[in-house]
């Protein structure tokens, strides 16, 4: 626990204020995150043998589509690196074959995830939504991680990843809805139910994408998807629930104008 406390005790507070400052340093700041977590994906696929190269240039132009024209984003952006993919196919068969197309787009758009964390911080009042999130994904991760460890008795997901229980995931989500309901109080002025169902929506998505991550490092046969943060593993085993939160809540906030 204790080099898990101290990573996240440097990281939390650095990525916070590349947050609160916006713009051109929070894209930076979630280019190297979505370069860090291709190359761990690049690894963990092997058996697919994804494009490197065109794996790291894709996640270039999600993050640089992103700052440079949100409005296209995605449509736009999404449909021309497929068609690039598809044609690098055709180009480059047989060495670049459908199994190394499937591993290059998993790992290019998955990452690419992360550039929902910028568009939350581009709405209005985007500072207070991207808080709301990160933080009620920390909570969910974190509480459920210790109530699992203290309470866990019936398992959650028993082939695809033994400790995940119940209990823990049960934690979580108060966590969760605890984090959302305070924020309601403190800083959104408001105490409606959607807000309620964000808080569950960001459970349920942080769950969702820490499975997805155990899938793949499972499919891998490894552990973490890295050694870079003490205590956590890889960027991967870090960021992954909020490679769903991010876009979900994005797009709920949008939806129902909370």
């Amino acid at each position: 626990m204790l080099p898990r406390f101290l990573t996240a005790l440097v990281g939390a507070p650095l990525f916070l204020l590349l947050a609160w400052l916006g713009g051109l340093y929070l894209v930076m700041a979630i280019v190297v995150l979505i370069l860090l977590v291709q190359n761990e994906l690049v690894r963990l696929l092997s058996e697919l043998q994804p494009h490197r190269g065109l794996v790291f240039a894709g996640g270039l132009v999600l993050a640089g589509g992103t700052f440079f024209g949100p409005e296209q984003f995605p449509g736009v952006v999404l449909a021309g690196l497929l068609l690039l993919y598809l044609a690098a196919m055709v180009v480059l068969f047989p060495r670049f074959t459908p199994a190394a197309l499937a591993g290059t787009v998993l790992a290019t758009f998955y990452p690419g995830l992360l550039v929902y964390l910028y568009l939350l911080r581009m709405l209005p009042d985007g500072w207070t939504w991207f808080l709301v999130v990160l933080l009620a994904t920390w909570a969910f991760d974190t509480f459920g991680y210790l109530i699992g460890k203290v309470a866990g008795r019936t398992r959650l997901t028993p082939v695809l990843s033994p400790k995940k229980t119940v209990e823990g995931f049960a934690g979580g989500v108060l966590a969760s809805l605890g984090v959302v309901g305070l924020a309601g109080l403190i800083l959104l002025d408001t105490w409606t139910w959607p807000l309620f169902v964000l808080g569950l929506l960001v459970a349920v998505a942080a769950q969702t994408g820490d499975l997805l991550a155990s899938a793949i490092k499972r499919f891998a046969g490894v552990k973490d998807a890295g050694r870079l943060l003490p205590g956590h593993g890889g960027v991967l085993d870090r960021f992954d629930s909020l490679l769903f939160t991010a876009p979900i809540a994005y797009y709920y906030i949008i939806y129902t104008g909370l």
